[in-house]
């Protein structure tokens, strides 16, 4: 990723986008519990070691998991080989497992900076890694410039499920979903939009941006694994990392119709608060997990050859 650079904030002129959702009962008590977790992670004290090869094992899964939403058919051992050997890969499936697992080291380098501010070179950028000698490698790293749509084939019959916006709206609407990310992080009045401490919740900045970015669909290839990344690089940024020991594409593997049903339903009302239901409660249950082998190491419930399964 670049170095620092200033906030869009301080930029005047670029439209606002403004996300619809409620906060719900159900979406506060969720917050509520990552915010618990949250808390707790950062008190426990666990070794180096044992939190080292819990993250690595997090990340494993994730890349495993966020290449095999989009179809890959790699095995969690192979994965795991890849990672641990350092090996090239033998297959697509393969490299696209090893370019997010790599992806994972850009992003660590903006841990807890709140200064940083996305831009639309950093999404090229972080593109560019993800679909790395893959398939989607002849467009690394550029905006699409032609139509694109989003739709299941079977026996004949193409289902559409989104029509992305037209190519040429593409660096507009980027630029207003990077706009809003800086807007979100301010606690102080931004006199510019007619209003008071526009900051969101992080969890619901990440959960937003994630749905948005695959709804512009800004990529030819590869727009799901990018969208997953960056909203992992938007946690980490806010300080909502929670010492790595946290993996969310697992959530949405594990029912992958849900998982792209949830997401639809922002596009289906234009309104945000059923897929970020969805979005928080998979963070909240991977953290009850993390919460739950801290515990265990704690009390000494899982020795130095391993985390709990």
């Amino acid at each position: 990723m670049p170095g620092r650079r200033d906030s869009l904030d301080s930029s005047p002129g670029v439209p606002l986008f403004e996300p619809q959702y409620t906060l719900s009962p159900q979406l506060v008590r969720q917050l509520v519990q990552i915010e618990r977790a949250c808390g707790f992670l950062d008190a426990v004290d666990i070794s180096p070691e044992w939190s080292q090869r819990v993250r690595d094992e997090c990340r494993v899964d994730d890349a495993l998991s966020s290449v095999q939403i989009e179809g890959a058919s790699l095995t969690r051992h192979r994965a795991a080989q890849l990672a641990e050997s350092g090996a090239e890969a033998a297959s697509n499936d393969e490299q696209e497992f090893l370019n997010y697992y790599a992806a994972f080291n850009a992003i660590d380098g903006i841990r807890g900076d709140r200064s940083f501010a996305f831009s639309a070179r950093d999404l090229h950028n972080l593109h560019g890694m993800i679909v790395r000698d893959t398939r989607g490698h002849r467009h690394a790293g550029r905006f699409r410039d032609g139509p694109v749509v989003i739709g299941d084939r079977d026996e004949g019959v193409t289902t559409v499920h989104h029509e992305p916006p037209e190519a040429e709206a593409v660096p507009a609407l980027v630029d207003e979903l990077l706009a809003w990310l800086e807007l979100a992080k301010v606690k102080r009045a931004a006199p510019r939009y007619g209003r008071d401490d526009t900051w969101v919740h992080p969890v619901i900045v990440a959960g937003v941006a994630q749905h948005r970015l695959v709804w512009i669909h800004p990529f030819f290839d590869g727009n799901g694994r990018t969208a997953r990344m960056f909203t992992t690089a938007l946690l980490y940024q806010r300080r909502y990392d929670f010492k790595y020991l946290f993996d969310l594409s697992t959530w949405y593997n594990r029912d992958r119709e849900k998982y792209y049903d949830k997401l639809r339903s922002a596009d289906r009302t234009g309104d945000y608060t059923e897929w970020l239901v969805y979005f928080a409660g998979g963070l909240s249950n991977q953290l009850a997990n993390a919460q739950r082998r801290a515990r265990e190491v704690g009390r000494g419930l899982v020795t130095g050859e391993g985390p709990a399964d």
